[in-house]
């Protein structure tokens, strides 16, 4: 009956994320596809007055999620090749998991660089001993040294133009809200908000082509909804 039990609950378990995860794909796909009319519709139902404003606040909104995507995938890769040629310069086993573990780490702002570099370094110690352990450790700080010092200032500065107290509290937050999803979550959220904010309160309606909101998916507010086919193939009213 136990193990009749225990294999039902992770059967269950499983299907649970197999279920999570097919239904965010088709959300992915269905966004994609269709983001552009969706925008519009929504924009519909913004007061005429403020909808220029309102759609300058998206395209710039939009434009920082995708620069924080685009400069933490990058620091991602350099920090998960980077630790990889240091563990296989050592010998280390279990290379591909830890520096795949250093690349998703990566993508939490100032406490995932530090929990997969630790990670690293103990297995390191307890497979290979204390001197490979040293480095190990020597090159996760020049990783990150570079990281901090170089890749963050130049790409992740200027896609979301965020204080680094701001960063730090948003993980902090999220984790204590959502776990790991919400440390995961929290920074590209608030640069979101940021740029949405920015751009409502600051009166320009200008596309502000330095943030790439000139290239967003978002179309301006002044372009109308595509008509809907009716049953003899000709565009029926609103």
């Amino acid at each position: 009956y136990a193990i009749t039990s225990g294999a039902l609950s992770t059967a269950f378990t499983v299907g649970q994320y197999l279920a999570g995860a097919a239904l965010a794909l088709f959300t992915l796909i269905y966004f994609l596809y269709g983001g552009r009319s969706m925008w519009r519709f929504l924009l519909g139902a913004v007061p005429h007055p403020v909808r220029d404003r309102v759609d300058i606040a998206g395209q710039r909104s939009f434009a920082s999620l995708v620069g924080f995507i685009r400069a933490t995938a990058l620091v991602a890769v350099v920090d998960a090749i980077g630790i990889g040629i240091g563990l296989v310069a050592v010998g280390a086993p279990l290379v591909v998991p830890l520096a795949a573990l250093t690349f998703l780490a990566a993508f939490i702002p100032v406490v995932g660089a530090v929990v997969s570099g630790v990670v690293a370094v103990l297995v390191v110690l307890v497979t290979n001993g204390p001197v490979p352990a040293l480095i190990v450790l020597a090159v996760v700080i020049g990783v990150q040294q570079l990281e901090g010092n170089v890749m963050q200032p130049l790409l992740m500065g200027r896609a979301v133009e965020l204080n680094g107290v701001a960063v730090v509290l948003a993980v902090a937050v999220g984790s204590v809200v959502a776990g790991i999803a919400g440390a995961l979550l929290g920074v590209p959220m608030l640069a979101v908000l940021n740029a949405g904010i920015r751009a409502l309160v600051s009166g320009n309606l200008e596309p502000d082509e330095d943030s790439g909101a000139a290239g967003s998916a978002f179309p301006p507010a002044d372009v109308p909804v595509d008509p809907v086919p009716g049953p003899t193939g000709k565009p029926s009213d609103p």
